[in-house]
């Protein structure tokens, strides 16, 4: 196994909240820095960095998680309500913003709401405030698990209904609608297209406890390129690719579970994803598990709270089924899908959280990573959440 270490801090969630009239504002902000110490050799034996997450690198960053999130809430009537979040997340380009949901709340009885418009997706147990950093014990979730869902978003419906089942708190949230988003791991070079997509969650919660279930399933068809090749010239280190063009459709289904609980200082997360993919495949490819291959990943968290402290311990795992990465033909189609979506390692990571104030925290984590070494190419770390560092890509 080929260990890798994740150097990483981060200032996390500060809120803002204020009212003019009928509109309220809700806002939050993180700051973070980021680094790692794995690189890999191109095919010719040259050293080669690599990405992590598509954003931490070797050297010092405070990009990759950092943003600032500000929600807009308007009362339209006594039973409406329009929600808007705005959210900047750091980038190499300074801050990127883009509209992270924005719909319209009706309220249909006083246990039965109904959105409409860019409407949250709730695969996870975080996905309703994923962006708040200072809403859970880590800087970032496990990604061997929140990766296996690249959108958290979607056009179209969802229901919310709400029950007390003898002071346990009932939630079902059916949803469906479309979206199109970024391939994980392409550099943003490869885009897919989600239709017919549909799914529901179930919540029980309490003061102490939170139990979800959630599945969903969907049309994805998807576009762009795909690195195939890694070449470091060792003179100018300037890393050359060779790209493949991509064209798939298929049909992804989804499935998770996970339970939170937080009692007598006690802290602890888990949860458990599979994704299966069928399609007719991609071009020049047999399957159409090559693009997003089944995977089954999981993670446990526990930690325990002394007084403003936090400290906390991660155990996790992915592991995928694409085709296996084939060393004496490092540039064919598949291997050039193996190299980026399968994500097959497992990780251990030691954090503390201390609470600043009411509305702030400062966290601190180490991550050591082990790759399946099997499914490594030479060019690249495949089978892990590791990534090639791009030079310029085709228009």
């Amino acid at each position: 196994m080929n260990k890798n270490y994740i150097h990483i801090a981060v200032l996390g969630a500060l809120f803002l909240t204020g009212q003019a009239q009928a509109i309220e504002f809700d806002g939050f902000l993180t700051a973070g820095m980021a680094v790692h110490n794995q690189s890999t050799k191109d095919g010719a034996g040259n050293k080669a960095d690599i990405n992590y997450l598509d954003g931490v690198t070797q050297n010092l960053s405070f990009d990759n998680d950092s943003k600032f999130g500000l929600q807009v809430t308007a009362e339209v009537a006594d039973n409406m309500q329009a929600v808007a979040q705005i959210l900047a997340r750091g980038s190499q380009d300074n801050y990127a913003m883009s509209v992270a949901w924005a719909y319209l709340d009706y309220r249909v009885a006083s246990n039965l709401n109904l959105r409409g418009g860019k409407v949250k997706e709730p695969v996870f147990l975080i996905s309703d405030y994923f962006e708040v950093g200072y809403a859970y014990p880590w800087i970032r979730p496990p990604q061997e698990v929140y990766r296996n869902n690249p959108i958290n978003t979607i056009n179209g419906l969802q229901l919310l209904y709400t029950a007390n089942l003898g002071g346990v708190n009932f939630l079902l949230q059916p949803y469906l609608g479309t979206n199109t988003d970024k391939v994980p791991g392409t550099a943003n070079q490869a885009d897919f297209l989600a239709e017919k997509f549909y799914g529901a969650a179930m919540q029980l919660s309490n003061p102490s406890f939170t139990f979800q279930v959630s599945a969903l399933k969907t049309d994805v068809a998807t576009t762009g390129y795909l690195p195939a090749s890694f070449t470091v010239n060792p003179a100018t280190g300037i890393t050359t690719i060779g790209f493949v063009n991509l064209t798939s459709e298929g049909t992804a289904q989804l499935t998770s579970a996970g339970l939170s609980w937080d009692m007598a200082n006690f802290v602890g997360y888990t949860e458990f994803v599979t994704r299966n993919i069928e399609g007719s495949g991609v071009s020049g490819t047999t399957s159409a598990e090559t693009l997003f291959p089944d995977q089954d990943a999981y993670y446990v968290t526990l930690g325990y709270r002394f007084g403003k402290w936090l400290p906390h311990l991660t155990f996790a795992h992915s592991e995928s089924k694409p085709l296996l990465f084939d060393a004496a033909n490092p540039a064919t189609y598949s291997n050039a899908l193996a190299n980026t979506v399968a994500v097959d390692q497992d990780s251990i990571t030691l954090g503390l959280r201390y609470e600043l104030n009411d509305s702030a925290a400062l966290k601190i984590e180490y991550e050591n990573i082990a790759l399946d070494k099997a499914k490594m190419p030479v060019s690249t770390a495949a089978g892990s959440a590791y990534s090639p560092l791009p030079p310029t890509y085709p228009a």
